[in-house]
Order: C-alpha cells, then structure tokens, then sequence
C-alpha cells in the first residue's frame, strides 16, 4: 500500500486550508498512510484537527506518492516517488497567463475538484493525465441545530450566500435579484456570511447597489456577518435557511455549497462552473464573458484572457420566487432530501476510497 506525502496549507484556516484539510481527512479515513506537512501563504497560523496533528508526526520515511496542493510555480518534482501530483483549483477558461501549464507539465499527474477544473487545465496546455479528486466533508458534524443566534429568520423563508466578498462571487448580482424579486413587507431573508470585509466599507456596497435599482426609497435590510463564527453557529445558522445562493462567475468546487446539502438545503447556482458536478437544486442559465475586476488574486490569474460565467439575472430572480412559493411544499420537502441523500457521496469515508483509486491507477 502507497504511503504518501501531502504537502499543503493546511493550518491557514482559509477556503483553501480547508479542501486541503478534508482532502488529507478523506484519504486517512480510506486507510491510506498519509503524512501530511504544511506550507503557509498567511502571516498567522489557524487551528487544524486532532487527527491532522497526529498524522503530523509520521515519518516521510517511505513515502512513496507526493501530492502539491499548492500554487502550481511552488510544483517540484522529485524522481524518488513513483508519483508526484500537483492539486490545483481554478475557476476560469484558462490560466495560460500565468506558465502554470509548464509546471503543471513536470508533474506525474494533476489533480483538480471538478471536471470545470479538467477543462481548464486542459485549454492551458496541461499534457499529463488530469484527474477529478472532489473535495469531501466529515458528514457527521453537520446535523440540524436547533440554537436560534438570529431570531428573525425564525419564521421566515431565508436564502443565504457564504463566500468572500471578491469580484469572482458576484455578490451584486445576488443583491440585485433578491430586491428586485422581494417587497420589505415579504416573509423572506437574505443572509450573507462572508470575510475579507470592513464592515463599513461592505455595507456602503450594497446600499450603493439598491440605490441603483430606483425601484423603492426603502428596501429591506440583508442580514450579513463578516469573519469567523463558531462552528455550531454556523452550522446553525445554515439549518435556518432554504437555500444556499451562489451567483459566482467561477468556482472550481464551493465547499459551502455541500456543507448547505448536508444540512437538506439545495443551492441555487451558476451554471457551466465546477458546482454542476454535485449541486442539487435550481442551475441558473449563464453567459461566458472575459474576467475582469479579479484585482484580489495573483496578477495574472483571471485577466481578460480567460472567461468565467456571468449569471443571468432574470432567470435568478424567478428562481428565487419559484423557490419561496414551494416553502412547506411536499415538493420542496423532497427536493431537500435529495440534497441531503446526495451530499453523502462526498462523506470523507466515501470520497477517501475514490482519491484511494485514483492513487493507485497506473
């Protein structure tokens, strides 16, 4: 059985850290010996598992497979292993800007989240096998929490959206499409849990935004929260809801969007981006576009060389409604348990035994 070297920024508490996290849990919950070490891209360090910092003693004596799970320039190749594989996460047409591809190219094989990914790397110029390792959760932290931290959403219909207030999430078009859909004086929420915010310069955002619209003087307020919350918060928080919202223009995976599905919450999506390959509930129609306004990543990641998807935001916005008119439904009921029957294929112990397969494919 292969021993294999993980070498990840695990400990960084980022989206990032975080695949890498489950990706290491995954292929020790299989039985794979796996020994992971970290890299950091962040001034300060986060809080990792128990199980992590146990794995963490193993020696690399033995190791026989490396995985990178790193920017694709840090990639170094190392004739000792039978393999060395890079994972990369992308979430646009290419990256032929960057010279990843070459990088890409000294490697065994690559790994990516989705076949979105796949296609990505293969319109970059990436020439070795490109295989999809999904990213996986422990699914038996996320059940239902009954702890209310937010009174108002208790009897109301609620959509919510978690990421990070970047250009690529398309946080306006969420934005719009709620208040365009939804009167103040409607039994409905909007939640937005996102980081990488000051939370005055967030909130002039979104009024900016609505005062746009010019449909009504007053608009109903979102809910928003910016930073870290506690873990059963979160998962609370989530339970409350009825739909997870990602407009985004690129996405290589969403995390969030499967944590949502665990908890019976199906997610309202950008089609023709990595989500197609696990979400359940609504794809909303898209239109490729060349990148722009990617100011907060590497300089030449997502220019306008590459596409990514712009959501069409008529069709958000009667899903939205379509979504808030079937709240009790027994369709809405089913639709939630197809959500939560469907999450479980990317249960750590599930997920781990297909990263074990493709370890060992020849």
């Amino acid at each position: 059985m292969s021993k294999v070297l993980y070498i990840g920024n695990y400990r960084d508490g980022t989206g990032w850290a975080n695949a890498c996290v489950n990706n290491i849990l995954a292929l020790d919950s299989a039985g794979v010996d796996v020994v992971p070490r970290p890299i950091t891209f962040e001034q300060q360090q986060s809080d990792y598992p128990k199980r992590i910092k146990e794995l963490e003693h193993s020696k690399t004596d033995g190791c026989d497979i490396c995985i990178q799970h790193t920017l694709p320039y840090l990639y170094s190749y190392n004739s000792k292993y039978k393999k060395n594989i890079g994972y990369l996460a992308v979430e646009s047409s290419n990256f032929k800007q960057t010279g990843w591809q070459k990088f890409c190219n000294m490697m065994d094989e690559i790994w990516v989240p989705s076949l979105a990914a796949k296609k990505s790397c293969e319109n970059s110029g990436v020439i070795k096998p490109v295989k999809v390792a999904p990213h996986s959760l422990d699914a038996s932290i996320y059940s239902q929490k009954d702890e209310t931290i937010i009174p108002e959403i208790d009897s109301t219909f609620n959509f919510i959206f978690i990421g990070e207030f970047i250009e690529r999430k398309n946080i306006e078009a969420l934005i719009k499409a709620f208040h365009i859909e939804f009167s103040p004086q409607e039994p409905v929420n909007l939640i937005i849990k996102t980081s990488k915010a000051d939370i005055d310069m967030f909130r002039e955002y979104i009024e900016n935004i609505k005062m746009k619209l010019k449909t009504r003087r007053k608009y109903k307020s979102e809910i928003y929260m910016i930073g870290m919350m506690d873990k059963d918060q979160y998962i609370g928080l989530i339970s409350k809801c009825h739909r997870f919202v990602m407009p985004s223009r690129g996405e290589a995976f969403c995390i969030p969007a499967l944590e949502a599905m665990m908890l019976g919450v199906p997610v309202i999506h950008t089609k023709n981006t990595g989500m197609d390959d696990f979400c359940v509930g609504e794809a909303i129609g898209s239109t490729t576009t060349p990148c722009f306004g990617a100011l907060s990543t590497i300089p030449n990641l997502d220019t306008a060389k590459s596409d990514w998807q712009e959501i069409n935001l008529k069709e958000l916005c009667s899903t939205m409604r379509k979504s808030y008119l079937k709240w009790n439904s027994e369709e809405e009921k089913d639709l939630r348990q197809r959500a939560k029957d469907s999450s479980k294929k990317y249960d750590h112990a599930t997920m781990g035994h297909k990263l074990k397969g493709l370890l060992n494919d020849s």
